[in-house]
């Protein structure tokens, strides 16, 4: 009876102390995974104040900047950064980059901030060396270039599909939402890449190419010509850089033999421009473009004239010959680039797009997140 008692006493001990181990380990897993995820969301959230705080920096001093790795310890945890400038497609940006620690789990996180405009803003069609509401086609040697100032990007866009071949080079980023063929010696390829971002991209969204009607600047024009404006020879005078002259052009524009350009102006035509010879341009300024043509019809560019300032058409443009356009091109429609030409990329101008087609944003836009990923 006595050995009975015992057997029955050392098995349920032994019981109890399986169960009693058990369920210490399942309270210990539980206790784990509890702290796991407490780590998790505290190295989450040392992250995320990281970000707010160099954002709320970035928001007092515009010029604000970490471009070497810096350290920060709160909340028990610690957390490296930096914060530097890059450009994405068009845009200015500031890329924040944080990498969160906290009681062995590790989180990097980074968020794209734009930066804000200085002054009034080009729109959107002009911040690209060549954009095309249509197709575009690079051929021969015909090149989009940086106007001797490797600091630039000569990016280019097309709302259609894009064909490059030949030895069409483009010193930018290139961005489409349709079909990109590329052929023999192209190459894509951009000043500017500190990121290593794809040089070029499917964008699904089109660019806006700005529209007007050039009747409704007859009343602010300066010059006024009720039929084509013919020139083979002679000086065409534009206005200043403070009073930039505005010349209304109700027919077609012929430009050729030697033509010279001088002064800042705008020109918009209601019907076609072509534009050859030797048209020379005396007023220059190597950080933006002085002179600007905007026409409902197409610009057609031939002979190996150098042209300067910044072009728009509602319709087609097309550039042929030795050429060199120092400036930017737009177009609603189709681009075509042959022979010898080049664009040379500088910057639009303000002054010569704010007459026509608005102001754009003001300096007082703020930083604007525009991504954040983890």
């Amino acid at each position: 009876m006595g050995k009975t008692v015992l057997i029955y006493v050392l098995g349920t001990l032994s019981i109890f102390v399986i169960i009693n181990m058990n369920l210490s380990g399942t309270i210990l897993d539980q206790s784990k995974s509890s702290y796991g995820y407490y780590a998790e969301v505290q190295v989450r959230d040392i992250g995320n104040t990281m970000i707010e705080m160099l954002t709320s920096q970035l928001a007092d001093s515009i010029s604000f900047r970490v471009t070497q790795p810096a350290s920060k310890s709160f909340f028990d945890g610690q957390v490296t950064y930096t914060m530097k400038d890059t450009v994405v497609a068009p845009d200015s940006m500031v890329k924040i980059s944080v990498s969160a620690t906290y009681f062995g789990q590790t989180k990097n996180m980074f968020s794209l901030v734009k930066k804000p405009g200085s002054g009034n803003q080009v729109p959107p069609a002009f911040t690209y060396a060549l954009l095309s509401g249509n197709n575009l086609q690079l051929s021969g040697n015909a090149s989009v270039i940086d106007d001797n100032n490797t600091a630039w990007n000569a990016n280019v866009h097309t709302n259609g599909q894009m064909t490059m071949s030949g030895n069409a080079l483009i010193k930018g980023f290139l961005s489409y939402p349709n079909q990109f063929q590329q052929s023999g010696n192209a190459i894509v390829q951009p000043n500017q890449n500190p990121n290593n971002l794809p040089v070029d991209g499917n964008i699904p969204a089109n660019v806006p190419v700005p529209t007007f009607n050039p009747d409704n600047y007859m009343s602010i024009a300066t010059q006024t010509y009720s039929g084509n404006f013919n020139k083979s020879s002679g000086t065409v005078t534009l206005g200043t850089a403070q009073n930039p002259a505005i010349v209304y052009v109700g027919g077609n524009l012929n430009w050729s033999g030697n033509v010279t350009v001088t002064g800042y102006g705008i020109i918009v035509v209601k019907g076609n421009a072509q534009m050859s010879g030797n048209v020379t341009f005396q007023t220059q300024d190597p950080n933006k473009s002085t002179f600007s043509l905007y026409t409902v019809g197409n610009i057609q560019m031939s002979g190996n004239s150098d042209m300067y300032g910044q072009y728009l058409s509602l319709a087609n443009i097309q550039m042929s010959g030795n050429g060199e356009l120092k400036g930017s091109i737009a177009a609603g429609g189709q681009v075509q680039m042959s022979g010898n030409g080049k664009v040379k990329y500088r910057p639009a101008n303000a002054s010569l797009t704010a007459p026509i087609f608005g102001s754009g944003q003001q300096s007082t836009r703020p930083f604007k997140p525009t991504s954040y990923y983890e």
